[in-house]
């Protein structure tokens, strides 16, 4: 009886342990070899006493703001989305798309913020978020404004 209880026990642990290594492994999966979109979009930084300070996206199609069962993103030859089909299936479709949230440093969202809204008034900047796409799923790479992470430009024009 011993043996059984270990048996079941030393299991559990070994399922415990391999459903979040699959999880790392599929989005670095996708990150490494997923298709590139770049979705161009307006950000704002919210305050939410749960989650802590996350900069919000809005993506310039209706259809990545409110999410559908299923999406194919259309790109041009610079990898910005330029067309959304709804509830399709097939190549390139990806399930369950939803684009709200690009997460970062609680002391870096704020700061974004000022920085966006400074500059778009003085002038058009593309703000712009990368995904990787793979097999009906989707990881966010980054946030680029004018082709610049985020994370630099904020601390480049300090």
């Amino acid at each position: 009886m011993k043996k059984h209880i270990l048996i079941l026990t030393i299991a559990y642990f070994i399922v415990l342990l391999a459903v979040p290594i699959y999880m790392i492994y599929d989005y670095y999966n996708i990150l490494s070899s997923g298709e590139v979109y770049k979705v161009r979009v307006t950000a704002y930084d919210p305050y939410d006493p749960f989650r802590g300070r996350y900069v919000a996206i809005r993506p310039e199609h209706n259809e990545l703001r409110w999410g559908e069962n299923s999406v194919i993103l259309i790109k041009d030859g610079n990898d910005f989305v330029t067309r959304v089909v709804n509830n399709a299936t097939g190549a390139g479709s990806i399930k369950n798309f939803k684009l709200e949230r690009y997460y970062m440093n609680e002391k870096t969202a704020p700061k974004l913020e000022e920085r966006l809204l400074r500059r778009n008034i003085q002038e058009n900047d593309t703000v712009y978020v990368t995904i990787r796409v793979k097999g009906g799923r989707y990881v966010v790479e980054g946030m680029y404004i004018n082709g610049i992470a985020v994370e630099e430009y904020i601390y480049d024009e300090s």
